[in-house]
This record gives structure tokens, sequence and C-alpha cells, in this order.
């Protein structure tokens, strides 16, 4: 394998995968990133079986081939270079990495042993996003997911679709939030609990277009495309709490507040309730 990348497009890239790997992992290759470089394009990609993410960047590939690498060295490595090109070449499971008068050398390891993960999205049960929405929605139930690992299914947001709508729920037993938006198509998905971790690097994830969806029943998996990354996870088993026996059917009273006032006189008394 020999390629020049972008150092920015390749900070960029290691930063994500580096938040799915487990460095701690009774298999050693689950804290490394796999580097796969083909045709015009350099595919990464890490795992921690539970969630995964491959995302690609443009690359002036010169020879093809992949490697695994540890993730904690080779993000710190490339973070740490200046802007410019940046060489990466592999021999016998050895990556050299060049750019300017820097010059590292990394053992790796074979990819035979690395997990597989899903590279493309499912066309079945496919839902297209609207990015800015699914994001902002996602924002306002995101706060109410428990922390208790104890409760595995509160440790998710709720996804139930109705028709073409899309009810996204978050509750820690204390909290309650229901978000709904419009899906573009109707699917044959019941409900899922899609877990914290990978929804929030969607939340943080950047660009434009449409994130598409979906789920595949076989291996339990939800998968994410947004743009040139697929994050995929497992979905979390269990009967989620009936939150629409708690929220009230109507209200005996209503009252309209301007936001702002409300918002202040809020900041104002919570100065006494921060312990």
């Amino acid at each position: 394998m020999k390629l020049s990348v972008i150092q920015e497009n390749l900070k960029n890239s290691l930063n994500l995968c580096s938040h799915f790997i487990s460095p701690k992992a009774q298999l050693p290759i689950l804290g490394n990133i796999k580097l796969v470089a083909t045709k015009s394009k350099l595919i990464l990609t890490s795992t921690n079986l539970e969630t995964s993410v491959s995302t690609s960047i443009g690359a002036k590939v010169d020879k093809e081939g992949e490697i695994t690498v540890p993730g904690r060295v080779i993000t710190d490595i490339i973070s740490g270079l200046s802007a410019g090109n940046v060489s990466l070449e592999v021999r016998k499971e050895r990556i050299t990495i060049e750019s300017g008068s820097f010059r590292s050398t990394i053992a790796g390891m074979n990819t035979s042993d690395f997990p597989k993960v899903p590279s493309i999205v499912s066309k079945s049960n496919l839902v297209t996003l609207d990015r800015k929405l699914f994001i902002d929605s996602l924002s306002k139930c995101q706060f109410a997911v428990s922390s208790d690992e104890t409760r595995p299914v509160l440790t998710g947001v709720l996804f139930k679709f109705s028709g073409n709508t899309l009810h996204l729920v978050a509750t820690d037993g204390f909290r309650l939030s229901q978000v709904s938006m419009g899906v573009g198509n109707k699917v044959d998905i019941d409900k899922l609990i899609v877990p914290r971790a990978v929804l929030s690097e969607i939340i943080k994830s950047t660009g434009e277009g449409n994130i598409e969806f979906s789920y595949n029943e076989k291996d339990n998996q939800v998968l994410f495309g947004v743009e040139d990354s697929i994050f995929s996870s497992r979905v979390i088993e269990g009967e989620f709490p009936d939150f629409e026996k708690i929220i009230p059917g109507k209200a005996l009273y209503k009252v309209s507040v301007d936001k702002h006032e409300l918002g202040q006189a809020i900041r104002l008394a919570s100065v006494f309730a921060r312990e």
C-alpha cells in the first residue's frame, strides 16, 4: 500500500474513528483502525463490536492495499503534523508515515482478524431523513437518555415509526422527551432502541445532504449513512417503557409565556439549585 493524503482530511477521519476503538479490549485488534487504499480513496474503519464507523477520504493511491494500525498512536501522530500532504507506505505489516522532515514507522497487524463492518447502507427498510431536522430532533431528546447501565433500555433513544412519522423518545425514569418528525417514506419497522453513543457521533458530524437510515433485522443492526461515512450499531434489546401512558392526553391548563423571559428566570432560580 502506498498513497498520499491531505493531513487535515486524514486527521478528521482518524479523530472520528478513534471514538469507536476499544484500547483496553481483550482483542488487541479492536484498538486498531483499519486502513484500506483502493483506486482514488482511503477507507478508514473502526469498531468496538457494538458500534462502528467506516469513512472514506480522497487520496492519491500509487499502490492499493490494507493494514490495521494502533488507533491512538496514529491519531496522535497525524494530529501533531503540520498542514500539507502526508505519505503512507506499508511494507510487511509496518506502516511508514512521512510529512515534510518527519518520518516514522509503526508496527501494524494483518486485517484478516479485523471484524467485518458495514461499508454501505442496506436498501432494506431504507428511510431518508432530513439531516437538519433529524439532528435538531435528536438534540431535543438526548438530554433525557439515562446513563445507568443497569437499565440498558433507557440508555438509548426509542425510534417509533408510525406511517410517515418518526417519533424519537428518551427517558431516564425522571425526565421524558418525545419529538416527532416526518420521514420520506413508510417502512416495515415498528420500534427500535438505538444506543446514545452512535447518535452522539451523528449529532457531531458535519456536512450537508440527507441521512440514510436502515435496519438489518437479521443482524439486529441499524445503519446511518452520513455523506462519506457509515455509522452502524447493534439495537438495544428489551421493552421500552410505555411512554404514551405517561404523557397526558389533554391538559387542564395551558400557559403561554415569552421564551426569553422564562429562560432568564430559570437561569436565575437555578443558582440556588446547583447542588
